[in-house]
């Protein structure tokens, strides 16, 4: 198989990442290519948290209710630094809880939803040499003793820590390896904790005990005490380790998936190389603690997702591709910087130390400022991004909640909703919809609704563009008419390019028709609706 298609995108690793980004693409009408070095999807719980902001952006697409529906939710987190308690039921969204799911079970709803957008899936198959020039990039894969060509304008290298993407690009990996060990192991426990899930950190180490829901639990132990080993993990050594760093005999039983793996904290160099891109993974790896990597990795993909396909379809201004490195790479830097210095607190070998975490961090979580800080940096609706020409309105580069808007018509939806086709989306908060005429000739690329002002939880504005992952890409005030159309028009084209050629009209459930523009422009045009929301 020998396949030089220049008008598509190559991922390598169908894991949670590569998956939602092939999603993405072929929502948008990219024709896209997964390639995976396993036979098949992981059959091992793995990553099991998904968090607050990672369900709100796969809510956009419609995929949350199906992973909410297989998991457990847990909306309170145990910390045993003076008993307290992380309240993730006072978060501002609607999905107020740490959503408890394997990671197998993530990978089949990811999977099916690509498969079922035209997104293409090849198993056993791993990438072994790359090469890039002005026009595409040539990938050759080998599958068993055969090998081939996969040629493409872009390539994405969503294949994990020991990505062979970055290895062939030869971008470092640079960071540190921690010197001890954690053992994962799920299990029934004779002994349960009251909560269903809790950190506790003693003196050997820590360990973080998460309910599954059905009988069992997670025990992540890292264990200061014990050295790095290849030796596979043992019932025998699990049921030590946790007697002795918790204190007692947790009378763990019926294993149904034990590993050990190092901790290792490294970023990638640069995201960007030319045509081939990183993200998950591939790009950051970071302390388990908080349960982020999963969610980062999903997060990299939404923001790539929709950048990509606009380059794609010819529209992307200039940087706009750029700007994925420059907005997810201070996100998980910042994820490393905190999970490694939590990690140093919670394993430290000195007893000084240690005597001051015991005191200082049982009064700190007993702030509600701090409490709330803890708790949305952990499920990652404190992401903001900057905007890139400098421009600050309260509302620019920040993440729009989900609420119940009331349109022009009466008719009462949700912004998720108005999101789902992964477009822009242009809300109007004015009575005569002053921004509806100026986004008609970006209606190829964005929905613009008339609506009415939200009953409660948003603040005053004219009108709003938001992103297709969910954040505000502009917002204005403006009360005059004519000069917040002005301000609508400047806000499309720095952020959707320069207007069509001719003017899309909507046609039923997504059809439309153009005169003049191309089918690049027009390809993912949906019906174009109006929307007044802004945010709480």
């Amino acid at each position: 198989m020998q396949r030089h298609d220049t008008d598509r995108v190559v991922i390598v690793g169908a894991g949670p990442t590569g998956l939602t980004l092939a999603s993405e693409l072929a929502r948008a009408g990219v024709p896209c290519t997964v390639v995976e070095r396993r036979s098949g999807r992981s059959e091992e719980s793995r990553a099991l948290g998904l968090h607050a902001r990672t369900l709100e952006m796969l809510d956009l697409r419609g995929v949350a209710t199906e992973l909410v529906e297989r998991g457990h939710s847990v909306r309170k987190v145990r910390l045993s630094l003076g008993h307290k308690l992380i309240d993730l039921g006072r978060l501002d969204s609607r999905f107020p809880y740490l959503h408890i799911l394997p990671q197998s079970v993530t990978e089949e709803v990811l999977e099916e939803h690509a498969r079922g957008l035209g997104a293409e899936v090849v198993r056993n198959t791993r990438a072994i040499a790359l090469h890039q020039d002005d026009d595409g990039v040539t990938v050759r894969v080998r599958q068993g003793t055969h090998e081939w060509d996969e040629r493409a304008a872009y390539v994405v290298g969503c294949d994990g820590a020991h990505s062979a993407v970055r290895n062939l690009l030869g971008v470092p990996f640079r960071g540190k390896t921690y010197p001890f060990t954690i053992i994962v192991a799920d299990v029934r426990l004779e002994h349960p904790p009251h909560d269903d899930l809790l950190l506790q950190v003693g003196p050997g180490g820590i360990i973080v005990a998460t309910a599954f829901g059905d009988g069992w639990y997670r025990m992540g132990c890292i264990d200061r005490l014990r050295a790095w080993s290849n030796e596979p993990v043992t019932m025998e050594e699990v049921r030590a380790t946790l007697a002795r760093v918790a204190g007692r005999d947790l009378g763990p039983s019926d294993p149904r998936w034990m590993s050990r793996f190092r901790i290792q904290e490294r970023h990638a160099d640069r995201y960007r190389a030319g045509r081939v891109l990183l993200a998950g993974d591939a790009a950051h790896l970071h302390s388990p603690l908080g349960g982020q990597g999963l969610n980062v990795g999903i997060q990299d993909a939404m923001n790539l997702g929709w950048k990509l396909a606009a380059e794609m379809h010819g529209w992307g201004v200039p940087g706009l591709l750029d700007s994925y490195e420059a907005e997810r790479r201070p996100v998980a830097a910042r994820i490393i910087k905190a999970t490694d210095v939590a990690t140093y607190a919670m394993t430290t070998a000195s007893p000084r130390l240690r005597r001051v975490r015991g005191v200082v961090a049982p009064v700190a979580l007993s702030t509600p400022h701090v409490q709330r800080v803890v708790r949305e940096h952990l499920s990652g609706v404190a992401v903001s991004y900057r905007p890139p020409d400098g421009r600050r309105h309260r509302l620019d580069g920040r993440r729009l909640p989900d609420r119940d808007v009331v349109l022009a018509n009466g008719r009462t939806t949700r912004v998720a909703e108005l999101l789902r086709p992964g477009r822009f989306v242009l809300l109007d908060f004015t009575p005569d919809g002053a921004t509806r005429a100026a986004a008609t000739a970006w209606a190829g690329r964005v929905d613009a609704v008339v609506a009415r002002r939200p009953a409660t939880g948003m603040r005053r504005a004219s009108a709003l563009l938001v992103r297709p992952d969910g954040y505000v890409a502009w917002a204005s005030d403006t009360r005059s008419a004519s000069s917040l159309a002005s301000e609508a028009r400047a806000a499309l084209a720095r952020w959707c390019g320069a207007p069509d050629a001719g003017v899309a009209i909507a046609g039923p459930r997504g059809v439309a028709a153009a005169v003049g523009g191309t089918a690049a422009q027009i390809a993912p045009a949906l019906p174009a609706v109006a929307l007044v929301a802004e945010h709480a």
